[in-house]
């Protein structure tokens, strides 16, 4: 295990994208770790990446297993109709560092995995959700630091940004998440989808 005390969810992520890899499952780093990569540095406790699983398939019995070999508390639950997010992996560390894994959020695009950025942390190389997708799924979650997440990389990272994907991905979320993706751009003063 990389960690070696408390403040370190990032590299227990790092030992869990190496359980991940072994087992080619898809993953994308969402959150904070994601919302730092885009030019929005903001503290968290944990880490969080979504995964290419289905909430019924076998492979998520075998990548608990895989992750309850080392010591580590893993509790799977499984979300019900009203809940977005289908299912949700949280893993934690003697330390206290944990991650989530996020399986089946209602209207994600499958092609989240497909659209991921490769980059490089502490000598491994990651998948991070791509900005549309990142902003797609924080205007969805709504939350008060999920929009200040959304409006900060929009702020800072506009131009990378492609309008009509993210619109596009806005919409699967649902009307109420493109109309506060519209919202968003317009208050930040930016062109409207």
């Amino acid at each position: 295990m990389k960690a070696k005390g408390p403040g370190q969810s990032a590299l227990l992520l790092l030992d869990i994208i190496g359980a991940l890899q072994k087992r080619r499952i898809s993953y994308a780093i969402v959150g904070a770790f994601a919302a730092s990569f885009y030019g929005v540095v903001r503290a968290s406790m944990d880490a969080d990446a979504v995964i290419s699983l289905q909430t019924g398939e076998t492979d998520v019995t075998t990548l608990l297993g895989d992750l309850r070999r080392h010591p580590l508390k893993v509790v799977y639950r499984k979300g019900d109709w009203k809940d977005p997010i289908g299912a949700v992996i949280n893993v934690e560390d003697n330390f206290g560092n944990r991650v989530d894994l996020l399986m089946s959020i209602r209207g994600m695009s499958e092609g989240l995995f497909a659209r991921t950025v490769e980059a490089k942390f502490m000598e491994a190389r990651i998948r991070l959700v791509g900005i549309e997708d990142f902003i797609a799924m924080k205007v969805f979650a709504a939350s008060p630091k999920d929009l200040n997440d959304a409006m900060g990389v929009l702020k800072i990272s506009y131009d990378r940004v492609n309008l009509m994907l993210l619109k596009e991905l806005a919409l699967k979320y649902g009307k109420p998440a493109l109309r506060q993706l519209q919202s968003l751009l317009k208050d930040a003063g930016l062109s409207a989808v």
